[in-house]
């Protein structure tokens, strides 16, 4: 399950082009990398991010060879601290009050509640069946985790972490999304190539999209209106419009995008950056 660190390739989403009758879809084109994750790159040298969460100018990294946290002074280009957590970490979060970072770790089925101010692991929750992708609601009150090799979402409260539901999607869930809302919930699954939308106040799957070979992550556009599917197996990224619940377009890219994250643009803008 490990993944390989692609070209950064940031999409800007300017204007809006027609798409048939139904509205607009946004106008693409390629522009700079994420500065942030290019940074991280440049701190952690021999061992390269693989995913990076940011608090203020803290960066939390994981990296494809290490079972660490790396935490960087992205201000100061310097490792702040290591923090050793379980096996093949595959999904890291800091929640919106700062307090926690989350790592799920594939390999030991498990996840680090990092309790940043001491920067020390506080506890250890087993989960079971290849946690994978992990993503938090906009209040902070859940947390949403993908199981990879169990087809199934858990979803946890917080700060409690007591277990609310448990709930089967697609095969091979990889990544998990919220709309900033938080009343929708997106699941990316790897191997059936789909994406389930789940209603989040009572947990039901509303809607599955059928979206490009072997997605890999997802990102929601600050508005809500717009998904974007990163698709591995088929060197794309699907756009899926959320209203409608239904993929609107496919944009080729030249390399197999494993990751997909959104960066602000200016007071309304945003861009895709996509590696």
């Amino acid at each position: 399950m490990t993944t390989t660190i692609r070209t950064l390739i940031a999409v800007s989403l300017a204007g809006i082009g027609l798409w048939g009758c139904g509205g607009g879809i946004p106008d693409v084109r390629i522009e700079k990398g994420y500065p942030d994750f290019r940074l991280a790159r440049t701190i952690m040298g021999e061992h390269p991010p693989m995913r990076l969460a940011v608090w203020g100018r803290t960066g939390y990294a994981i990296s494809e060879d290490s079972n660490e946290v790396f935490v960087l002074d992205l201000d100061g280009r310097r490792i702040r601290k290591r923090i050793p957590v379980g096996s093949n970490p595959m999904g890291i979060a800091v929640t919106p009050d700062g307090r926690y970072t989350l790592v799920t770790n594939h390999h030991s089925g498990d996840l680090s509640v990092i309790e940043n101010a001491r920067g020390v692991v506080e506890r250890t929750l087993a989960l079971g069946d290849n946690p994978c992708g992990i993503a938090l609601s906009p209040d902070g009150s859940r947390v949403y985790i993908t199981h990879h090799g169990g087809n199934r979402v858990s979803v946890l409260a917080l700060p409690s972490f007591e277990t609310l539901a448990r709930v089967e999607v697609g095969t091979g869930p990889m990544a998990a999304a919220v709309t900033p809302d938080g009343a929708q919930l997106l699941i990316v699954n790897e191997a059936s190539n789909d994406v389930s939308i789940l209603e989040t106040r009572e947990l039901k799957t509303v809607s599955l999209i059928p979206v490009g070979r072997a997605p890999k992550s997802a990102a929601v556009s600050p508005d809500g209106a717009w998904a974007y599917v990163a698709n591995s197996g088929s060197d794309s990224l699907t756009v899926i419009d959320l209203k409608r619940k239904s993929a609107v377009r496919t944009i080729p890219l030249k390399e197999s995008p494993v990751r997909v994250d959104i960066a602000r643009d200016g007071a309304t803008g945003y861009r895709l950056v996509v590696w």
